[in-house]
């Protein structure tokens, strides 16, 4: 009976392969990072769209009531019915204020940027975002409708 000699030959990563697979791997974090951080912020920008336009609907119904005798300068006049504002996983990502001729959406802590704003000019529009830096930096204004 003949033995059978077998040579097993185990393959192994060179480490050039496994540098490639390290580097694709990089590559394909440095293109989807962004983009989905992208989607985030637009997603919590489509949250305080809905919220000014509900806000600037109530006060313009605040406004055309006679009994109510003054305008309202405050968010928590208008009535607006508990629950309405929409929430983006469940927090509010902006503090909302109210003047006689804006509605103002300003970033929080738990948007990750304090201090970024978007504004409605009432009662209609348009929509505008901050002058400042750090709203400039922090939203893009085709994402405004």
């Amino acid at each position: 009976m003949a033995e059978i000699n077998e040579i097993r030959v185990e393959k192994k990563f060179s480490l050039v392969e496994l540098l490639m697979i390290i580097m694709i791997v990089g590559i394909a974090f440095t293109i989807i990072v962004p983009l989905s951080m992208s989607s985030k912020n637009h997603k919590k920008i489509d949250e305080a769209v809905y919220n000014l336009q509900l806000i600037a609907q109530k006060d313009q119904e605040f406004f055309n009531d006679p009994e109510n005798g003054y305008y309202a300068f405050d968010v928590s006049m208008l009535n607006i019915p508990e629950g309405s504002l929409q929430k983006t996983d469940g927090e509010y990502f902006f503090d909302y204020s109210i003047t006689d001729s804006t509605a103002v959406a300003t970033t929080n802590e738990k948007f990750g940027v304090v201090g970024a704003k978007i504004s409605y000019y009432l009662p209609r529009g348009p929509w505008a975002l901050g002058t400042d830096k750090v709203s400039t930096s922090t939203f893009d204004a085709a994402w405004l409708p």
